[in-house]
């Protein structure tokens, strides 16, 4: 079992202190750089230094990112299984 290790982070202005597993240490401190590089994006391209906006902006872009990857591996794992298929048709050909 891994042990939680103390995080502390800064989300924006927002210190966060955290215990995390170790084997998902690096991920919580690799999505907390990517927040922060939204934020001074959302800052940046709204010219707004509110926090309230510019992380509901945030939230917004992750959410969308997420829901873009499941639609694309919705549709790989379509194509795979349907490629699949088309293996296994061609291999009945061949036995029958």
């Amino acid at each position: 079992m891994s042990q939680a290790l103390p995080c502390k982070l800064i989300l924006g202005i927002q210190n966060i202190d955290l215990k995390v597993d170790a084997n998902e240490e690096h991920c919580v401190r690799a999505g907390a750089k990517l927040v922060n590089e939204l934020i001074q994006y959302y800052e940046k391209k709204t010219n707004s230094s509110d926090p309230n906006q510019v992380l509901a902006l945030v939230a917004l872009d992750l959410a969308m990112c997420g829901i873009k990857f499941d639609k694309e591996r919705k549709h790989q794992d379509t194509a795979v299984l349907e490629n699949n298929q088309s293996l296994l048709d061609l291999v009945h050909s061949y036995l029958n």
